[in-house]
C-alpha cells in the first residue's frame, strides 16, 4: 500500500463499529450559561482520572491523549511490534498531554518510552520523575522551530535509531479515538439531544476525524466546526471548503512551503497548536480526497479565549480546562445563545507549561 493510501485510510473511520468499554462523561453547561441551546461538553479531562488516582498520580494529567494511546498500543499493529522486538522502546512525537499518555500506557506494559518534543516546549521534570521518560527536542536553527523541527527530528531519529517501535500518534489517533466517538454518540441518544453543531481546535486532527466524523457519521445534518487562535492560522481565512480543487490547491502549496525559517515566533500560548502550518498528515490528506472534512474556520482573537476560560472556571472551579477547550467553547457557547445544540471536547485540565524561544502575546 502506497503511503498516500496509508494516510487516507487512517483518517477514514467510518467503518470502526468498535464502542468504547470504558467510561466517557458528557457534562451540560446549558443551564448554568442560561443558553437556549445545549453545549455539551466530552469530559476528556477526566480520561482516566480514576485510574490515575488509584496510581496515586495527579488526576490533572487527564487528557483524550490517554483515551488514544490505550487503543493504539492495544491495536494490532503495536501488538505484532511488540511481540517482535520484547526490548524495543515505543515511540512517538508529542505535545505535553501526549507526553504524560505515552508514558503512562508505556509503563503501564512494561516498555520503556521516547518522544520527540518541538523546540519551544520544555516538558515538567515530574514528567521523568513518573515514567523515566526519554525526551528528544527539536535543536531550532538545526532542525528547525514548532512542527517544521518537530517533524525533522521524528524523521532523523527514525533513520538512526533502531530500538523503537513507532506509535505514529499524528497518524492513526483518529482510528484510535473512532470508538470513543461511537460511544459519544449512543450517550447523545440515551440523553436525547442531537448536536446541531461540533466544535474542534486542530493540531493532529485526531479528535476532529476520530469523534467529530463518527457524529457526523450518525448525525448528517450536523455541521463541523474548527477553531484557530488569530495569532496563528494554519487554515487561510479566504479558503473555500466547499471546492476540493482550491483545498486541494492550498494543501500543495502549503507542503511546498512548510519551513518555518522566516516566522516570527509569535504564538497565542495555546498549546499544542501549531504555529503556521497544519500536521503533514493533514496537508496530505486536503491534498488527496474530495471533503476536506469540516464545513466551516473561525478565528478567535487569544484575548477572548481567556475571557472565556475565566468564565467557566469562575462558574464552577471543575471546568478550569486548558485554553484549547476555550478556544472551542468561544463559538460554541454564541451558537448555543442562538439556540443551537453544540458539542465540545474539554482537552484536559489548564496547567501552566515552560516554553522558550517563542513570543507569546496573548493580549491579542
Amino acid at each position: 500500500m502506497s503511503a498516500l493510501r496509508e494516510i487516507i485510510k487512517a483518517f477514514d473511520v467510518e467503518r470502526v463499529s468498535e464502542t468504547y468499554q470504558g467510561e466517557v462523561e458528557i457534562t451540560d453547561l446549558k443551564d448554568e450559561l442560561g443558553t437556549k441551546g445545549h453545549v455539551l461538553v466530552v469530559r476528556g479531562d477526566k480520561a482516566y482520572a480514576d485510574r490515575l488516582k488509584q496510581a496515586k498520580l495527579p488526576t490533572n494529567l487527564a487528557s483524550p491523549k490517554f483515551w488514544m494511546y490505550e487503543n493504539l498500543i492495544n491495536s494490532e499493529r503495536i501488538q505484532e511490534e511488540l511481540k517482535k522486538h520484547p526490548n524495543h522502546k515505543l515511540f512517538d512525537g508529542v505535545g505535553f498531554s501526549g507526553l504524560e499518555a505515552l508514558g503512562y500506557h508505556a509503563n503501564k506494559i512494561g516498555r520503556k518510552a521516547v518522544a520527540v518534543m518541538a523546540h519551544e516546549l520544555i516538558p515538567n521534570k515530574g514528567v521523568f520523575d513518573r515514567y523515566g521518560i526519554e525526551v528528544i527536542k527539536a535543536e531550532g536553527e538545526i532542525n528547525g522551530f514548532a512542527e517544521d523541527g518537530y517533524v525533522k527530528k521524528q524523521a532523523e531519529v527514525l533513520s538512526q535509531r533502531k530500538d523503537l517501535i513507532p506509535c505514529h500518534q499524528a497518524l492513526y489517533g483518529a482510528k484510535s479515538l473512532a470508538p470513543i466517538g461511537n460511544k459519544v454518540v449512543n450517550k447523545l441518544k440515551e440523553l436525547g439531544i442531537k448536536p446541531d453543531v461540533t466544535s474542534w481546535c486542530i493540531a493532529s486532527g485526531s479528535n476532529l476525524y476520530g469523534i467529530g466524523h463518527k457524529i457526523k457519521q450518525r448525525v448528517p445534518n450536523c455541521e463541523t466546526l474548527v477553531v484557530e487562535p488569530e495569532t496563528n492560522i494554519t487554515i487561510d481565512q479566504n479558503l473555500d471548503l466547499t471546492n476540493s480543487k482550491q483545498v486541494k490547491d492550498f494543501a500543495n502549496r502549503k507542503l511546498r512551503n512548510y519551513s518555518l525559517d522566516d516566522h516570527d515566533k509569535h504564538y497565542s500560548g495555546i498549546f499544542p497548536l501549531h504555529v503556521s502550518g497544519a500536521s503533514r498528515y493533514l496537508l496530505l490528506l486536503w491534498g488527496s480526497i474530495e471533503d476536506i472534512g469540516f464545513d466551516k474556520t473561525v478565528q478567535i482573537p487569544t484575548k477572548e479565549v481567556l475571557k472565556t476560560k475565566r468564565q467557566l472556571q469562575e462558574i464552577n472551579p471543575d471546568y478550569n480546562w486548558t485554553k484549547t477547550t476555550a478556544l472551542t467553547l468561544n463559538p460554541a457557547i454564541e451558537l448555543a445563545k442562538e439556540g443551537k445544540n453544540v458539542l465540545v471536547m474539554a482537552y484536559g485540565k489548564h496547567r501552566e507549561h515552560e516554553y522558550r524561544d517563542i513570543i507569546v502575546n496573548g493580549g491579542k
